[in-house]
């Protein structure tokens, strides 16, 4: 059998069962200095005048990323150092790459809980003993693996974007001129339509077998047409032009323009004053999709739920969730990618312009773990809103 990319990287550090239970047998030890380890962490933050800047929410979000850094480092020592515990540990590579958290901040930040941790074990254990030697190993090896598995989030973020790149490129060089050659016949049907309906007559053209393939041609129009702007926006790249806009009038505005059916209920739970910096073109388009895509996933039938609050820092954060089928394990981790669709009818154009709207705007888009269905999180930083990389960076 072919080793993981975990049990290679253990193989190469030479991070062995023996290891895994000296820290294990360890743990006890160490536990003590964890919160002293903790608060000089963050004592350090909060004297660096670029790092307090991303600790928006006060004291008690300081005191939350402490109890979560604390429990990193009990993991860190109780283990089990398997599969589950890299998955978990590149769940939070990938929450640094989303937030775009530069990579010196990631070894900065370990160096620092490297130093204290093996000062503090060398007091607990004694300067001179096999048993600190033993354990000195374990933990730089551990804390090696640690920046091994970030770092491979970020090479991973590397591949799909140089991916999405080339996708992109290929898109815009011939997204100007298929929408030009398509556009023209596309518009010459929509006139034989509308010419079609008025020779019939009202009373034929509403028959059923009459209407029913009249509004099939004409939606197959609509959808062409639509996958034509998509590709066109996607090629563009346009900036933002932000401006405070009102989140709930938006909302329902981007409701309007999906036209959802009405076996298909959508419930929006967002205060009346709650408000964003966007471009409201740019974000509609982005509600739109998503509303779109939860119809298409729930054959036009089911619930949809917007929540949307306030952020500490400022800004808002948005879930579009539905009660569909949700998201396939395998197509998770590439939904977001150029010409990627799970969809038998999908173009994979749609998720790719929600990401691209939503980095323009210094935000992020995510689909989150769910039960049931899809649920997708949306959050938008105030223009002037600081980035939270260090306060990501205390969190490891």
């Amino acid at each position: 059998m072919s080793l993981t990319l975990f049990d290679s990287l253990k193989q190469y550090v030479g991070f062995t069962d023996v290891y895994s239970a000296t820290l294990r047998e360890f743990h006890a030890t160490a536990e003590p200095f964890f919160v002293p380890i903790v608060d000089d962490f963050y004592q350090a933050i909060q004297a660096h005048s670029g790092a307090s800047a991303a600790i928006t929410g006060g004291q008690p979000q300081i005191e939350r990323l402490k109890r979560t850094l604390v429990l990193w480092l009990d993991s860190l020592f109780l283990g089990p150092h398997d599969e589950v515990y890299f998955e978990r540990r590149a769940r939070i590579g990938r929450m640094h790459v989303r937030i775009a958290l530069p990579q010196a901040f990631m070894f900065t930040a370990m160096n620092r809980i490297r130093i204290h941790l093996i000062d503090a074990l060398r007091e607990a254990v004694g300067p001179r003993t096999p048993e600190l030697q033993r354990l000195a190993t374990a933990v730089h090896q551990i804390l090696d693996l640690e920046l091994a598995i970030m770092l491979e989030t970020y090479r991973e973020d590397l591949l799909t974007k140089n991916r999405n790149a080339e996708r992109l490129a290929t898109i815009g060089q011939f997204s100007a001129s298929i929408a030009h050659e398509l556009r023209n016949p596309l518009g010459v049907m929509e006139s034989s339509i509308f010419l079609l309906r008025q020779h019939l007559g009202p009373q034929v053209a509403s028959t059923p077998n009459v209407a029913k393939h009249l509004d099939r041609i004409a939606g197959e129009i609509t959808r062409a047409n639509n996958t034509i702007r998509d590709l066109l926006d996607l090629a563009r790249n346009r900036p933002p032009r932000r401006q405070r806009t009102a989140l709930r009038p938006l909302l329902e505005k981007a409701a309007a323009a999906a036209s959802l059916p009405d076996r298909l209920v959508l419930e929006v739970k967002s205060g009346d004053d709650l408000q964003v910096d966007v471009d409201p073109d740019q974000f509609q388009q982005v509600l739109v999709n998503l509303l779109l895509n939860a119809e298409q996933a729930m054959n036009a039938a089911g619930h949809i739920t917007i929540d949307g609050e306030p952020l500490a820092g400022g800004g808002a954060r948005l879930r579009v969730r539905d009660d569909g089928p949700g998201v396939p394990d395998d197509g998770r981790h590439r939904i977001f990618e150029a010409l990627f669709t799970t969809k038998a009818k999908g173009s994979g154009l749609g998720l790719a312009l929600c990401r691209r709207i939503m980095e323009a705007h210094g935000g992020t888009i995510d689909l989150e773990p769910t039960d049931r269905g899809a649920s997708f999180v949306l959050t938008v930083p105030d223009a002037a809103a600081p980035t939270p990389a260090f306060a990501a960076a205390a969190a490891i």
